[in-house]
């Protein structure tokens, strides 16, 4: 069972882990070795990282012969393309619960750096304007304390210096949770969910969004659709885990 954490508690954890870091040395949030990181460098060699083939829509990796998956042939999105940087599995499943339900919040660095060293892999450089990343409701913000998707860009941005719009997208309507939906409900859950409450940052220019996982990306689809309605000239999605 999940479990969230008021922003208060987040703050005394992120306090109490602070002190810890001045009297010990950091260790790997997953394995738990010490590690001059919070994921150490043999949890990441074990990250199964995406590499072609893959959809050329969604990105799941497919087999040589194939060049989009049975649903993207079915479906249209709202974004270009999306992309991943490993499969949600093993050490990166393990490093994005600890990250998002165990509010371990310095698991922001080294996954957003991770996402910031593959971003190449993307084609993606010089092409996107702007970085806006996947908002969650007011209420689930009050349970967990933040929201992993903006942790995630903004260390994404310090990287790759693109420009960060964290508040220009808002979730405004509270939904179900998406995880154990069919993928139809999926897609008509989040329906309606989204809004932009700063549209001139919006018109006219290139957006990559950005969020934690992509499932069946009906939320990365119902954020561009929004972000395309509010004059985006182009949506395209990126994230650090793919569910394969």
């Amino acid at each position: 069972m999940k479990q969230y954490h008021s922003p208060f508690r987040q703050l005394a954890n992120c306090i109490f882990d602070g002190i810890l870091d001045l009297l010990f040395p950091p260790l790997c949030l997953v394995c738990g070795k010490s590690s001059e990181s919070y994921l150490c460098l043999e949890c990441i060699k074990k990250i199964n990282f995406i590499k072609p083939p893959f959809c050329r829509t969604c990105g799941i990796p497919l087999s040589e012969a194939e060049n989009q998956c049975n649903e993207c042939c079915n479906r249209e999105y709202f974004f270009e393309f999306a992309r991943s940087v490993g499969i949600f599995d093993g050490i990166l499943r393990d490093a994005v619960h600890a990250f998002k339900f165990d509010c371990k919040v310095m698991l922001a660095e080294p996954l957003g750096k991770l996402m910031a060293q593959h971003y190449a892999e993307t084609h993606l450089i010089g092409t996107v304007d702007i970085v806006v990343p996947v908002p969650i409701h007011r209420f689930r913000m009050n349970e967990r304390g933040f929201n992993q998707s903006v942790e995630l860009s903004r260390i994404f941005c310090d990287y790759t210096s693109l420009r960060l719009e964290p508040n220009a997208l808002v979730k405004s309507k509270k939904t179900c949770d998406q995880v154990g939906l069919p993928e139809e409900e999926r897609f008509a859950n989040i329906e309606g969910a989204f809004s932009v409450v700063e549209p001139d940052s919006i018109a006219g220019r290139r957006v990559l969004l950005i969020d934690d996982v992509f499932t069946t990306g009906a939320t990365l689809n119902e954020a561009a659709k929004v972000l395309r309605g509010a004059g985006a000239s182009a949506v395209y999605a990126y994230t650090l885990a793919r569910r394969a």
